[in-house]
């Protein structure tokens, strides 16, 4: 290593913990209590059948910034591809599954993925972001 410059595993020691492969996944039931607050703090009136898609996507977010890769993960982009509408009361379950990691440039890229009942797909896609722990 040549000087002033320092291995990016010295500077990102949580970085080289993670391997392609890992996943991490979360299951949650949306109420109608549930959509109901939602449905008010996003200042929207209709009382839809479906659980509205942003709340899908949190599940993604929390994944992320909590557990895989976790603390001090920067979201960069995300795309989802919706398959059938997720069902008040329906357990779903959203993992992210490291596909690619770029230690040059402490990038993560993940598959996402959310199922309901029976392994029904929601929704499926990719996510990249920053982890520089």
């Amino acid at each position: 290593m040549s000087e002033g410059k320092t291995a990016m595993s010295e500077i990102l020691p949580r970085f080289d913990t993670l391997s392609t492969d890992d996943s991490a996944s979360v299951t949650r039931v949306f109420d109608r209590r549930a959509l109901e607050d939602w449905r008010r703090l996003a200042d929207i009136g209709e009382d839809g059948p479906a659980v509205p898609e942003p709340l899908i996507a949190g599940l993604f977010s929390y994944l992320l910034g909590e557990q895989l890769p976790g603390h001090g993960t920067n979201y960069l982009k995300q795309h989802m591809r919706f398959h059938a509408p997720a069902r008040v009361d329906e357990p779903l379950t959203a993992t992210v599954t490291v596909t690619r990691l770029r230690r040059d440039k402490a990038l993560v890229n993940l598959d996402t993925r959310c199922t309901g009942e029976g392994g029904r797909l929601i929704c499926d896609g990719d996510a990249l972001v920053l982890f520089q722990c």
